[in-house]
């Protein structure tokens, strides 16, 4: 049987739900209302309530209410005073309201409670007393605790896991109406985890769920007709569930139909799904409506920017890079992208930490500060990331030993093409404790992994003799690597041996020829006269070595 694609069925709650707290070691340990939130908010007569503001007055009905053992009211002035909401803000009566209103079967303050203590806050995190809370929210009809003690049973964050008490709880959610239990159930018939595989069922469960609004359903559907996975394979209908994800507020199915639009040239509808993936927070729509109004017609650089550092934020670390070439159009500047590299190199990303240590050091979009630096530059050098490696040694090069030397060489582990640098290191004894013959080692670790630049540089050192006896052949040589690898100083330097006959056979044709090939390449000063190169010189074509020298 084919391993089905599940999508993350994790209960999501809603945008907006007020966590809570709750201390009482049991539900029922309040015996009657708390009394000092209740009477914070003083009786009024009718004609003082009529002065009051909406919100101020409701509070007042609240708490009357509450002194009169209603429950649910309590449980309402609780939430008046965790957002402060016509009470002065005071969390602590708000915990003391929703423990009364839990421990009488209020099934939403056991919920919000328990989000409390599974995701910290006024009390430390606390798996026993959560799944106590969800339990007895699920007990007194929530749904939604439901789905979430199934959650807690199936990945055994505080227990041992249990698919079959979790399909219990999916099924009790489900029956309540959660369409958040009814796709955890379907994917746990789907998979036959905790009960029975019922590929029928679960399609129908999911199905429904679809139908009632939980658009990760409608994505997973999408996905299995797609596939041909426990469904038959239908683009059509695929598509159809899709656009209806898409519809229910999911993101990446927006970007999805987003990305299909742009590649059928309907740049209008392209931009509108994009903008509904951005606006149900997938970062990568964010990033891709950024790039068509970056390079559309007209560009629009300025919004283009604010959906990268959209994307930034949403953890798609590399449109930071995107926003900061958009600096100064406009949309984001200088101190927002510095808080977005902030952002990206606290979640690890390394090479946000260099670009972030760069600003620091230089003092763009806020004060310098070159210790701050320093440390990034060595976190995201640990991170291997080698051009930090390399700012890090140029940082530390009038400090004296041989540190910036250590970096360096951890620099060109990581990344071969720092091992020019390296070597330009050693060859012109900028720091304590270089040695030139150490430049031939750096400089022929980084030819042999292809970088023609450092082919050219350990030509020099052939040609100079730095660190080893002089060898123009060997020179001439390693400048045709470096020319054939595209660098044109190679290019001219050949140029120059086939004029003067350094290492090879003087010869003025094949000077001309690799003269007019670094012009090619972009070195003005070998542009001169016939620049074009049509064809190599008749004859026998330089030697080319099988290799770097030895050494």
């Amino acid at each position: 049987m084919p391993a089905v694609r599940i999508l993350d069925p994790m209960f999501r709650r809603p945008a907006g739900m007020v966590a809570t707290v709750v201390v009482a070691s049991a539900l029922g340990a309040c015996v009657g209302p708390p009394r000092a939130p209740v009477a914070a908010v003083q009786p009024l007569t009718a004609e003082e309530l009529a002065y009051l503001a909406p919100a101020q007055r409701q509070a007042h009905v609240f708490a009357r209410a509450c002194e009169r053992d209603d429950a649910s009211a309590c449980e309402r002035l609780g939430g008046a005073y965790w957002v402060g909401n016509g009470v002065m803000q005071h969390r602590f009566h708000a915990l003391s309201l929703w423990t009364y209103a839990c421990g009488q079967g209020i099934g939403t303050a056991c919920e919000q409670a328990a989000t409390l203590y599974e995701q910290g806050g006024l009390v430390p995190i606390d798996g026993a007393r959560a799944t106590e809370l969800y339990q007895a929210a699920c007990n007194a009809g929530r749904a939604s605790s439901c789905t979430h003690m199934g959650q807690i049973d199936e990945d055994g964050r505080w227990s041992t896991p249990s698919p079959r008490r979790a399909a219990r709880w999916y099924r009790k959610a489900c029956d309540r109406g959660d369409a958040a239990g009814c796709h955890a159930l379907g994917l746990a018939m789907l998979e036959g985890r905790g009960l029975s595989r019922d590929t029928a069922a679960a399609l129908e469960l999911l199905d429904g769920a679809c139908n009632e609004g939980h658009a990760l359903s409608c994505r997973q559907l999408a996905v299995l007709h797609e596939e041909g996975l426990f469904a038959p394979k239908d683009a059509t209908l695929s598509a159809g569930y899709q656009h209806q994800a898409c519809e229910n507020g999911d993101g990446p199915s927006c970007t999805e139909l987003g990305l299909r639009a742009r590649e059928q040239a309907n740049g209008e509808l392209a931009l509108m799904l994009l903008g509904n993936a951005c606006d149900a927070e997938d970062p990568r729509g964010c990033a891709l409506l950024g790039d068509m109004l970056a390079l559309g017609e007209p560009a629009d650089p300025a919004s283009a920017a604010q959906m990268y550092g959209r994307a930034c934020r949403g953890g798609l670390w590399e449109a930071c890079g995107r926003a900061a070439a958009l600096v100064g159009a406009g949309g984001i500047d200088e101190t927002e992208l510095r808080e977005l590299y902030q952002l990206a190199c606290d979640a690890g990303a390394t090479d946000a930490c260099d670009y972030l240590a760069g600003m620091l050091l230089d003092g763009v979009g806020g004060p310098s500060d070159p210790q701050m630096a320093a440390v990034l530059y060595d976190r995201a050098c640990i991170g291997e990331h080698a051009d930090s490696c390399v700012h890090l040694a140029w940082m530390g090069r009038h400090d004296g030993g041989r540190e910036p030397l250590a970096w360096l060489v951890r620099a060109c582990e990581l990344d071969e093409g720092a091992c020019v640098v390296l070597g330009e290191v050693h060859e012109r004894k900028m720091v304590d404790g270089a040695k030139p013959n150490a430049a031939i080692d750096a400089y022929q670790r980084g030819c042999a992994a292809d970088h023609a630049d450092a082919c050219f540089r350990l030509a020099g050192v052939h040609a100079r003799g730095v660190g080893t006896r002089p060898d123009q052949e060997a020179a001439a040589r390693l400048y045709q690597v470096a020319c054939d690898g595209g660098d044109a100083d190679g290019c001219s330097a050949l140029a120059g041996a086939f004029r003067t006959g350094d290492g090879v056979a003087q010869d003025p044709l094949w000077a001309d020829h690799y003269r007019a090939r670094a012009c090619e390449l972009g070195l003005q000063a070998s542009c001169q006269g016939n620049t074009k190169v049509s064809s190599r010189p008749s004859g026998t074509a330089p030697k080319k070595p099988s290799g770097p020298p030895a050494r």
